[in-house]
């Protein structure tokens, strides 16, 4: 494990910073930057977990994502038992939930995940780019007429809810019950928060459930029926397991990459001289745009917990068996060491090397994926729409939610250069 440092320093009583403020998810950069100036890694009070390390720099978040065998999922694994963040008391379907390949170890993440690599390959999410320029011009169209849209609510949040549903499988009237069912997750702050996500949650996975037997009964086109297919021949997933992976496919794929099309329309509009950049040259541009979009906003800003393995010393801090690790995806973004000015937005910043999908054997799934419905998204919006404006700028409604950048709404006014004009 990695123990270089300028300095020794030695950390043990939880550091105190404020990671849910409307203020640092405006403006993040300070936030990340006091905590890398207190170390590498260091003990703080997260919500839900309770004590536990973060990292802060590029380099030990990417350590710390590679080391599977040092920093690992399961608890069991690490001398513990449960599951970090999740009381004793939470009901049994929301624990269903945890049994995903994303808190899995090896081999068992590996015989997971490879049943639903091959949808998300890069062919065939390219594949995939015409039937999502569709859904997003379709969406697009119901803005005809209007002055002022939600893009958040009404754009952002509706492409990839369709875009994952058709890939999955699930009938389109149906899809309404997910996205009312994300909204809910974005609230679990607090144990009410989480009692009223699982009262939302559990008529959802009993939809998912009767999904699953529709697909068993008569097979039909989508990724269900494909886990359900792979079950037949062998691969014995459970009938949680199935659940738990549709529960994740669907939430990985539609609430994170609705906060990266938001959060990117935010940081357009707010540096205008960027956004004129890209809009010079879209087709050439957007590429490499939402890549660094990706990098400036970092939507999903840590990692899920681990738990350290074995006791050891990482970048000059002793850990102890069963201590929860997370890694800050936004500090290691956000690190000058690692990129030049991390707090200004630069489309054609190359090299790039974020960490917006993290890294290591739990990297991104949907990764291809999101990075596709971004670029869709912002090149339909801005060909329509390219003089939009916020309607509120100095009043954006950030989430307060640990770990998540995002917008509770987004409205804009789609045609500000024809409304000056006219008066």
């Amino acid at each position: 494990m990695t123990t270089e440092q300028n300095e020794s320093y030695h950390l043990s009583a939880p550091l105190r910073f404020d990671f849910d403020s409307a203020a640092n998810k405006a403006n993040p950069f300070p936030l990340f930057a006091s905590m890398r100036a207190a170390g590498p890694i260091i003990p703080v009070k997260l919500p839900f977990v309770g004590k536990g390390w973060v990292t802060t720099t590029y380099d030990a978040t990417l350590a710390m994502l590679k080391d599977n065998a040092a920093f690992v999922q399961e608890a069991r694994h690490a001398g513990r038992s449960g599951t970090a963040g999740m009381k004793w008391w939470m009901p049994r379907s929301l624990k269903l939930l945890t049994n995903n390949m994303l808190l899995k170890d090896e081999p068992d993440h590996r015989r997971l995940r490879k049943l639903v690599d091959q949808a998300f390959r890069r062919r065939c999410v390219r594949d995939m780019r015409n039937n999502i320029e569709q859904i997003a011009d379709r969406l697009l169209d119901d803005f005809e007429g209007m002055d002022e849209a939600d893009l958040a609510n009404a754009y952002a949040r509706l492409l990839p809810l369709e875009v994952i549903c058709e890939l999955l499988g699930l009938p389109r009237q149906d899809r309404e019950v997910f996205s009312t069912w994300a909204k809910t997750a974005t609230s679990m702050r607090s144990s009410f928060g989480i009692l009223r996500a699982f009262f939302s949650m559990s008529g959802v996975i009993n939809y998912v459930r009767d999904q699953i037997e529709d697909c068993r009964r008569e097979l039909r086109e989508g990724v269900i029926s494909d886990l359900v297919r792979a079950e037949e021949d062998g691969d014995k997933l459970s009938e949680d397991e199935l659940v738990s992976m549709v529960f994740l496919l669907l939430f990985a794929g539609f609430e994170t990459t609705t906060h990266l099309i938001s959060d990117s329309i935010v940081a357009l509009e707010q540096n205008p001289e960027q956004k004129a950049y890209l809009l010079a040259d879209p087709a050439g541009r957007m590429e490499r745009a939402v890549e660094e979009l990706g990098r400036y906003t970092t939507p999903v800003q840590s990692t899920k917990p681990r738990y350290v393995a074995r006791d050891c010393e990482f970048f000059g801090q002793q850990l102890r068996q069963g201590d929860i690790v997370m890694g800050q995806l936004a500090g290691a973004n956000y690190d000058p060491a690692e990129f030049d000015a991390p707090d200004q937005l630069k489309l054609d910043r190359f090299p790039n090397p974020h960490l917006v999908f993290s890294s290591g054997i739990h990297f991104c799934l949907g990764m291809q994926l999101a990075r596709v419905e971004a670029q869709v998204a912002l090149s339909r919006l801005y060909a329509r729409y390219p003089n939009l404006v916020l309607a509120a700028p100095d009043d954006i409604e950030w989430i307060e939610r640990y770990g998540l950048r995002g917008v509770k709404a987004l409205p804009v006014r789609l045609n500000a250069l024809r409304v000056r004009q006219a008066a």
